[in-house]
């Protein structure tokens, strides 16, 4: 599917990723409105073990953006069979990831808990959600690669009904697991985890099942699996590495601020959990046009429209930034009634409102620079958005070390350090977008398919 760039073709790529993401951040909002009416331990345990989690296993985000970006390009050439064959390769390169990914959790998991939390009773609540959604790293790994795969050709529909049966699933089951409903024992943070994953089961399934039902795997040639062909790997794992640095480097500063934030006490972690789950709410416009920049970017450089590049990113900006900007204003004008669906803690609350402004601030430089470093990964050139990444993680840990393990600092300090981050994220890539060095960087995608196998 060869796209044009237009602001009707944004919406209707990204709607359905906006509805999709929309449905999927409720897996983490229901975990923590669920916990936050349960236990504050559990509050506490969630936020950084989701995190922690999710630090490992967005490696597998990686090779999806990355294969996304390979089959946008492939799409946008023409070129039908070379998507299944990135495909096939991306879908074997998750088989392997999974396997090693449930060994680190089920074995290094305890270890490591346990040497950077300090509460014995968050090291112990973190682990029980930590084993359960052990259980469904293979298929969150493999729902990574079909919405790559789908966002990829432009066909995101499916993301939207997909994750709106998790999100159903997860609250369905996060009721029964974590209350103690229908006979079974409350089982708090641990219920959490197996609701999450059978959640995560069911959203591969509907892709699987959307996959196989529109035949998918005859249209692109997917699914053969009947030669490995190493150059596809490789271009595979080139464009993908830089990405997944990139997600470990940033979502690892992130694990590192909530580690230092429990180190001013439990109650500051509880609020800093409350308000990370808005932030993940309030970024899904966001998080959506930049995945949407990603395909449209790669598409058009594959029909070789180079100079159009530039005036797309614009469009995606301009309605992101738009977008973005009406959530937010919604949000400040009724913090307190939004900050209740996750506690009925008064105090909590509270002293969740200063930080709050400074996390709205910090929203106003994310919008824009989010869509334009997703941007330069759609022209293929991935290892400069980890360079940047490098750059911004440096000022927002030597930040969180200053003001919060350091000096102390209250809350709402010690929240400017995403100030600190997204400021310098927009800078960076507005001086590569605006220096015209970007087009030095352009990436080919193309890999022969040969008729001899490799290996």
């Amino acid at each position: 599917m060869q796209l044009k760039g237009t602001y009707k073709e944004i919406w209707n790529i990204s709607y359905p990723i906006i509805l999709g993401s929309l449905a999927h951040s409720i897996n983490q909002l229901i975990d923590t409105a669920y916990l936050g009416h349960s236990s504050r331990t559990a509050l506490e345990a969630i936020t950084l073990a989701s995190i922690y989690y999710f630090v490992f296993i967005f490696i597998a985000g990686g090779l999806a953006r990355g294969c996304q970006v390979i089959i946008a390009r492939h799409s946008g050439e023409g070129t039908i069979e070379k998507i299944g064959q990135a495909f096939d390769h991306l879908l074997l390169l998750a088989v392997i990831l999974s396997v090693l990914l449930m060994l680190f959790f089920g074995y290094a998991s305890e270890y490591i808990l346990g040497w950077v939390v300090q509460s014995r009773d968050i090291q112990e609540a973190a682990l029980s959600y930590i084993y359960m959604m052990n259980y469904a790293v293979f298929p969150v790994v493999l729902g990574f690669c079909f919405n790559g795969f789908y966002t990829g050709i432009s066909e995101t529909k499916i993301i939207t009904l997909a994750t709106v049966c998790m999100a159903i699933t997860n609250i369905i089951f996060g009721y029964i697991f974590i209350f103690g409903k229908l006979g079974f024992s409350p089982m708090g943070i641990k219920g959490a985890g197996i609701s999450t994953a059978i959640a995560d089961t069911v959203l591969m399934l509907v892709y699987a099942i959307h996959f196989f039902y529109n035949k998918l795997q005859k249209k692109y040639r997917a699914f053969t699996f009947r030669h490995i062909y190493l150059p596809q790997i490789w271009s595979i794992v080139r464009l993908s590495t830089p990405i997944v640095l990139q997600n470990l480097i940033g979502i690892g500063s992130w694990w590192f601020f909530f580690l230092s934030v429990e180190k001013l006490g439990e109650h500051e972690l509880a609020v800093s959990g409350i308000l990370k789950s808005l932030f993940v709410f309030i970024g899904i416009p966001v998080w959506s046009f930049a995945s949407t920049s990603n395909t449209i970017i790669s598409n058009i450089i594959g029909q070789k429209r180079i100079d159009d590049v530039v005036p797309v990113l614009k469009k995606v900006l301009v309605v992101s930034v738009g977008t973005s900007l009406t959530l937010n204003l919604i949000v400040v004008l009724f913090p307190h009634q939004i900050f209740s669906i996750f506690t009925n803690d008064a105090q909590l609350i509270q002293d969740a409102m200063a930080p709050f402004y400074t996390l709205m601030i910090a929203l106003l430089f994310f919008s824009s620079g989010m869509i334009m470093n997703f941007g330069i990964t759609g022209t293929g050139a991935t290892f400069v958005p980890t360079i940047v990444e490098v750059f911004c993680s440096f000022f927002y840990i030597s930040y969180c070390y200053y003001f919060i393990q350091i000096k102390q600092s209250e809350l709402y300090i010690a929240w400017g350090c995403e100030v600190v981050y997204w400021l310098s994220l927009l800078l960076f890539t507005s001086i590569y977008w605006g220096s015209g060095i970007w087009r030095k960087y352009i990436k080919n995608m193309d890999v022969e398919i040969k008729k001899e196998p490799v290996a």
